[in-house]
C-alpha cells in the first residue's frame, strides 16, 4: 500500500475530496462530521505527535514559504502542546497578514500570541513585536485601551532586555495610543515619559529623527487644545524630518491630523498639500491609513462649506468603517457626518450618527470627538423637542472641554447651543449672544477662521434682532471678508 493508493480509496469511498492541484495536491474531508469522527478516534497522544510531525515536515518541506505557512505551522505546534513553539510563528503570521493588511487576522495572531507567552518565557523581543503587531494592527478594531495595556505590560515584563528599536516602537505606540485617548504630555505622566524614551533612545540608536516623534505629539496635543497655528508648525517639521523615517501608517495618521489642523485654520491650499502626503503614504499603507485620508478630505469640505460633497463622504466613510471594523475611523466619520447634517438643518438624519460616534467613542476613549459629539447631539435634541437631553449634552461636553483644556471643543459646542436659542420657536436672542460672544472670541484666540467667519455671521443676525444695527453690520462685514479672504462657499 502507498500513501497515493490510499488516498485513491478515501477519495473514491466518498470520504475525501480533491481541494487543489496547484501548486501541491490537496485533499479535504467531504463532511466536517467525516473529519471530527477520525480526528476523536486518534488517541491524544498520537494527534499531538501527528500534529508535532506536520508542522516539522511544513517547516522541512517549505523553507522559503514559513512566512506564508505560519498560522498553519502554529496551529499544529499548538495542537501538539507546544505552546512556545506556536507562539512564535503566530507572531510571524500576525506579521504577514499586516504585510497583506490583513488586519483582523493579524489582531487574533498576535492576541493568541501573547496569550501563549508566559511571562517568564526569555524571548523579550518576541513578546515585543507581539505587543507592537497589537497596537499597529489593533487600535483602530478592538479600541485603544486593550492595545495600549499590552504594549505597557510587554515593557514592564521586557525591562532594558529587549532590542532598543523595538522598545522605542513600543514607546511610540504607547505615545501614540494615549495622546489619541486625549492625553496631553503635559498632563499625562505616562505620556511624556513614552516620548522622553522615543527620543532617548533615538538618540543612543544615532537616529536623525530622534526629535521628531516627541515634536508631533506636542503637535498634535496643542492642535486638539485649540493651538492650531503653533500645532500645525510641529506637526509640519515633525513630518518634514520623519519621512522615509517610518512606517507609512504613522506618516499617514500624522498628515491627517495636519490636513485638519490647516482645514480648521483655514488654509485650505496647505490642507491639501498636507492630504496629499497622507494619501501618498496611504497607498503604501493598509485600507485604514486611505480611510484615515478620505475622513480628513472630510474635514477640508465641510471646513470649507462644501457641505453636500461632505456629507455624502462621510457618509461612505461611515459605512467603510462599519464594513471594515475599524472603530476610530467610525468616530470621526460619524462625528463629521452628524455635523455635516445639522449644518444640512437635518437634525434627525444627525441624530443616528452622532449618538453612533459618541457610542464608540467611550470604547476607543477618542476625547476630542467625543466632546464634539455630546456637544452637537445636545443641538440635535433641543431641535427635536428634548429640553433635559439637550442641556445635558452641552454641560457634558463643556464639562469635558474644561476638563481636558478643548478649545475647540468648547466653541463648537457654545456656537451649537447659539445657534439652537436662534432657531427654537421663541428665539432667546440674550443667550445666543453670550454663547455666540464667548465662541467668536475663542474661535479667534484659535486662529480658526472658518468657524470665525459663520459664527460672527450667526451673531449679526442676533444682533440685528435685539437692534444692535451698528454692531450688526460690523459682524457681518467681518464675517464676509474672512470667508472672502480664505475662499468659504457657503457664503453668497
Amino acid at each position: 500500500m502507498t500513501t497515493k493508493t490510499d488516498l485513491g480509496k478515501l477519495e473514491a469511498s466518498g470520504l475525501i475530496q480533491v481541494a487543489a492541484v496547484q501548486p501541491e495536491l490537496e485533499y479535504l474531508f467531504r463532511h466536517a462530521l467525516v473529519q471530527d469522527a477520525a480526528y476523536s478516534s486518534l488517541l491524544k497522544q498520537d494527534r499531538r505527535s501527528l500534529h508535532q510531525l506536520a508542522a516539522e515536515t511544513l517547516l522541512a518541506l517549505y523553507p522559503g514559504r514559513q512566512r506564508e505557512l505560519a498560522a498553519v505551522i502554529a496551529m499544529h505546534f499548538e495542537q501538539a502542546g507546544d505552546a512556545g513553539r506556536a507562539a512564535e510563528h503566530l507572531v510571524v503570521a500576525g506579521e504577514h497578514a499586516l504585510e497583506r493588511f490583513a488586519q483582523r487576522e493579524a489582531v487574533s495572531s498576535f492576541a493568541r500570541a501573547v496569550d501563549l507567552l508566559p511571562d517568564d518565557d526569555p524571548r523579550i523581543d518576541l513578546r515585543m513585536r507581539a505587543a507592537i503587531g497589537t497596537a499597529r494592527a489593533g487600535w483602530t478594531f478592538s479600541g485603544l485601551s486593550g492595545a495600549k495595556e499590552q504594549v505597557e505590560r510587554a515593557i514592564a515584563i521586557a525591562g532594558d532586555r529587549a532590542d532598543r528599536k523595538l522598545l522605542s516602537e513600543a514607546y511610540f505606540w504607547v505615545a501614540f495610543l494615549r495622546r489619541m485617548s486625549g492625553e496631553s504630555a503635559d498632563s499625562s505622566p505616562q505620556l511624556k515619559h513614552a516620548l522622553d524614551q522615543v527620543e532617548a533612545i533615538g538618540e543612543e540608536l544615532g537616529d536623525p529623527s530622534a526629535h521628531a516623534i516627541p515634536k508631533a505629539f506636542m503637535g498634535a496635543g496643542i492642535m486638539w487644545n485649540g493651538e492650531l497655528r503653533r500645532g500645525a508648525e510641529m506637526l509640519s517639521e515633525a513630518l518634514d524630518e520623519l519621512e522615509g523615517r517610518t512606517d507609512p501608517l504613522s506618516t499617514a495618521i500624522l498628515s491627517g491630523l495636519l490636513t485638519i489642523t490647516y482645514a480648521r485654520l483655514g488654509e485650505f491650499a496647505a490642507a491639501e498639500r498636507a492630504l496629499s502626503r497622507a494619501q501618498r503614504f496611504a497607498d503604501l499603507g493598509d485600507e485604514i491609513a486611505r480611510l484615515d485620508s478620505l475622513i480628513a478630505r472630510v474635514s477640508i469640505l465641510i471646513e470649507r462649506g462644501d457641505i453636500d460633497e461632505g456629507s455624502s463622504l462621510a457618509s461612505q466613510c461611515a459605512e467603510t468603517s462599519e464594513a471594515l471594523g475599524a472603530t476610530s475611523c467610525a468616530v470621526a466619520a460619524n462625528v463629521f457626518l452628524g455635523q455635516s447634517r445639522l449644518i444640512q438643518e437635518d437634525a434627525l438624519g444627525a441624530r443616528g450618527p452622532l449618538e453612533r460616534g459618541l457610542e464608540l467613542s467611550l470604547v476607543t476613549y477618542m476625547a476630542p470627538m467625543r466632546t464634539l459629539a455630546q456637544g452637537m447631539l445636545g443641538s440635535v435634541n433641543a431641535r427635536l423637542g428634548d429640553v433635559p437631553a439637550a442641556d445635558a449634552g452641552w454641560n457634558d461636553a463643556l464639562d469635558a472641554a474644561h476638563a481636558a483644556g478643548d478649545r475647540f471643543g468648547e466653541a463648537v459646542t457654545l456656537w451649537g447651543r447659539a445657534r439652537t436659542h436662534a432657531r427654537q420657536g421663541a428665539p432667546d436672542w440674550a443667550a445666543a449672544l453670550v454663547d455666540l460672544d464667548a465662541a467668536v472670541e475663542l474661535f479667534e484666540a484659535m486662529e480658526a477662521r472658518p468657524s470665525m467667519a459663520r459664527a460672527l455671521r450667526d451673531r449679526a443676525q442676533a444682533l440685528r434682532a435685539v437692534g444692535r444695527e451698528v454692531d450688526a453690520a460690523e459682524a457681518e462685514r467681518r464675517s464676509r471678508e474672512i470667508a472672502g479672504q480664505i475662499g468659504l462657499k457657503d457664503f453668497s
